[in-house]
């Protein structure tokens, strides 16, 4: 796997947190903690991936959300087993 810093992949993901009582947000449904999951896995494996917070990608309603960018899988309802779906796909573009 190469370690090129100039890659351009990045996984965007989403920290929306709604207040409003019933509406469903990333980071009401538990999208801080993978987030830092993710980060420590993409530490633990050396890739050259930066994890970009935004407030909205605009799927609330199927949230937790993350996105390989540019033009990469969008990733719902994450949980723990889809961070390992999601680092696997970060080492296949790396490698492509």
């Amino acid at each position: 796997m190469t370690s090129d810093s100039t890659s351009p992949l990045r996984l965007v993901v989403c920290i929306n947190e709604r207040l409003s009582t019933g509406q469903r947000s990333c980071v009401g449904s538990g999208n801080l903690d993978y987030i830092a999951e993710i980060k420590n896995m993409i530490e633990a494996d050396n890739l050259p991936i930066p994890v970009i917070e935004r407030e909205c990608l605009g799927k609330c309603g199927f949230g937790p959300i993350m996105r390989i960018a540019p033009g990469g899988e969008i990733f719902t309802e994450v949980n723990y087993d889809t961070l390992e779906e999601i680092i696997s796909e970060l080492k296949r573009l790396l490698l492509e």
